[in-house]
């Protein structure tokens, strides 16, 4: 073969090798599985995280940003770890004067007894399991959608609502730059509002948004003059800039002013849909219910799997043992994980490490209005010159 013909196939197998090490290193690379960034608290936000990592075995040294940091949850496991040896250590117990006095020939009741019940006492026990893990699905399926809903059509919404009125007005209105950036910061107002809200930062609320040039001073006075629901009361600001430009006769086409009004329109919906949905939970009886279900499934299991392990302890039968113990420890475990996890997808505006980060959003709508500016300054040459728009 010659060197013309053996180059192709060494860049092939180059490539080959190249493509294995990055996926190799998505999966089980030592970095980060998660991106953080410093929040004006001194906490961190997730922004980003590597799926590969949560895929492979590397999900075992992942605790950071996950359910696993929560005190509560080990809390929890401590409480039903406590459970466990305290209904084994009787059992043992009795079950070593049982043999004292069966070699006596005595019957003992209480070896018959868990002899005769342990299979309905495992049959009660998976009764529960199955039920509680059902009604967790549905429990999980409505918080995460919630969730999700929160995200796009709330925060996403109040997003493009913002970054189409600026390209908008921009485009067909003017560009009168005091306009422009008061469209752009009464729309990063409206959203970090939903987050000093949820976050119960209201205190010093004027002095937060002048501070960071997200109000002027008197704007700032004139918000707490009504101060009433005010990340979606303050969209009247939006609509108010709207018809003012209309009066002044710049917007010159009904169908574009009707047009620019739907999107204040829909950035209010937007707002009124997050406020909603953290306003407005899961109905309480349903979720104390459920709980009341799980927190029963992990005593009773716990209880049970207990008196199991200790008569199998005491008959020597190790795997047994094994598996009744990792049975109670997991399966509690992972159903008070989830419980967890919900409670924090139900608010993700209160400044958890996991939570939605407020100030990276609003500080990317800016960027994003601008960026769609800078996008119309700068188009080709034939397209400026007969748009007359740069």
């Amino acid at each position: 073969m010659s060197t013309d013909e053996k180059t192709p196939l060494i860049a092939i197998v180059e490539n080959e090798v190249n493509v294995t090490m990055q996926a190799l290193n998505e999966a089980y690379g030592t970095d980060d599985v998660g991106k953080f960034v410093p929040a004006e608290d001194g906490t961190e936000n997730l922004i980003d995280y590597e799926p590969m990592k949560l895929s492979s075995f590397r999900v075992f040294c992942t605790t950071k940003g996950t359910v696993l940091t929560d005190p509560i949850l080990w809390f929890e496991q401590v409480l039903i770890t406590l459970i466990f040896v305290g209904a084994a250590l009787p059992v043992y117990i009795l079950f070593k004067e049982d043999l004292a006095e069966n070699r006596k020939g005595n019957d003992i009741s209480l070896r018959r007894w868990i002899d005769n019940q342990e299979g309905k006492m495992r049959a009660f026990a998976m009764i529960m399991t199955n039920l509680a893990a059902f009604l967790l699905s549905f429990y999980t399926a409505i918080c995460v959608g919630r969730w999700w809903t929160m995200r796009t059509q709330g925060i996403g919404g109040i997003k493009a609502a913002v970054v189409d009125l600026e390209l908008l007005l921009y485009q067909n209105v003017t560009k009168d730059e005091k306009v422009l950036s008061a469209v752009r910061r009464y729309g990063r107002v409206s959203l970090m509002l939903i987050f000093l809200w949820r976050q119960n930062k209201t205190d010093n609320l004027k002095e937060y948004l002048v501070s960071r040039e997200l109000l002027l001073d008197h704007e700032a006075d004139l918000l707490f003059k009504w101060n009433h629901c005010l990340h979606e009361t303050i969209w009247a600001w939006q609509g108010g800039i709207i018809t003012m430009l209309h009066k002044e006769g710049k917007i010159k086409s009904d169908k574009l002013y009707a047009l620019l009004l739907q999107k204040c329109m829909e950035g209010r919906s937007s707002v009124q849909l997050v406020h909603t949905h953290l306003a407005v939970r899961v109905p309480m009886q349903y979720v104390h219910l459920l709980g009341l279900l799980v927190k029963m499934h992990n005593f009773v299991l716990a209880l049970l799997m207990g008196l199991l392990c200790g008569a199998a302890f005491r008959n020597r039968q190790v795997i047994i043992c094994a598996q009744l113990s990792a049975r109670t420890l997991i399966l509690p475990f992972l159903f008070n994980a989830i419980l967890l996890l919900n409670t924090e997808l139900t608010d993700p505006f209160n400044g958890g490490e996991t939570d939605f980060p407020g100030g990276v959003y609003q500080a990317t709508l800016d960027k994003d209005c601008k960026g769609l500016i800078s996008a119309t300054q700068n188009m080709p040459d034939w397209l400026a010159a007969r748009s007359d728009l740069s």
